[in-house]
């Protein structure tokens, strides 16, 4: 198990928080993998471009982000939003997504029916739209593409009147590029939705939570997750490996916490993170013509 660590009333509140979502029911998340392994921005870059690589058994895996100048790139919470995106759209079997009602969108999200939240999630929904992506895998060519085709979430004056009870003549819709469609499709791993939901307010920490889980669940053994090996594979610019260290025990506290029937189980060591896994959770499959 973890070492103990003491916490601050702000984490302990963190963990009343984690407590309360392990009590409610959650189905699974289908992940992309590729956001896992090659994740958003954790902060607001200034740039308009960022580039993940990360190895995997059949070769390297390059996944690409970027915007047009004077676009801002999607990051930090962002990627929570384009999780359960994803995850519907995998679930679907479908590139588009349609809600009845806007709100719907925040109650994935565990986010207040407020004015201000709906205006959140929609600069998140502009920024995602907005952006271009390349997914380039060892057995095929990457390509430039929109990872949002076309969406219409209406305005803030129609949710007021969804508020007050009006219903939309047509659904709210988000719909994919194919070509992200069909890597999603291909490529894909099962977390719970609340255990997304518990780490949402931390974007360092829902990352880490997310490369962690990935390690644990394609592992056939036990094995060893060395701590340098991590933190390079996280893309993270932090070099204090004492304080990593640290972020990981947390957000291996946390995972039990929320995660109670986690098919894994963790130590930490002065060589790495032990990984024991009980049964195969990840799914790959081959999308439909």
């Amino acid at each position: 198990m973890p070492k103990t660590l003491a916490l601050k009333p702000r984490q302990q509140k963190q963990v009343n928080t984690l407590l309360a979502e392990r009590e409610k029911p959650s189905r699974a998340a289908l992940v992309s993998q590729a956001l896992i392994l090659c994740p958003l921005p954790f902060r607001r870059v200034t740039g308009t471009t960022v580039n993940r690589t990360t190895r995997l058994p059949d070769g390297v895996l390059t996944v690409k982000f970027f915007v047009a100048e004077g676009d801002a790139l999607p990051y930090g919470k962002d990627a929570v939003l384009l999780d359960l995106l994803c995850s519907e759209s995998r679930r679907m079997k479908s590139p588009e997504i349609t809600f009845d009602r806007a709100a719907e969108l925040l109650e994935k999200l565990g986010e207040n029916d407020s004015g201000t939240s709906y205006r959140l999630v929609r600069e998140r929904l502009l920024r995602l739209a907005n952006m271009q992506i390349s997914i380039r895998r060892a057995l095929g060519a990457g390509r430039n593409v929109r990872l949002v085709d076309s969406w219409d979430l209406g305005g803030t004056k129609e949710a007021r009147k969804e508020a007050q009870g009006a219903k939309r003549l047509f659904p709210y819709s988000i719909r994919f590029s194919q070509e992200f469609f069909d890597d999603l499709m291909s490529y894909y791993v099962p977390i719970p939705e609340k255990v997304l939901i518990a780490f949402k307010s931390n974007p360092t920490e829902y990352a880490l939570m997310k490369r962690i889980a990935h390690r644990g669940l394609v592992a056939r053994s036990e094995s060893v997750i060395p701590w340098a090996e991590l933190l390079g594979e996280l893309g993270s610019t932090d070099s204090n490996q004492r304080r990593f260290k640290a972020d990981v025990r947390k957000v291996l506290q946390k995972l039990a916490l929320v995660w109670e029937d986690m098919p894994l189980t963790f130590t930490d060591g002065k060589a790495g993170i032990g990984v024991r896994p009980r049964r195969l959770k990840v799914v790959q499959d081959t999308p439909k013509p």
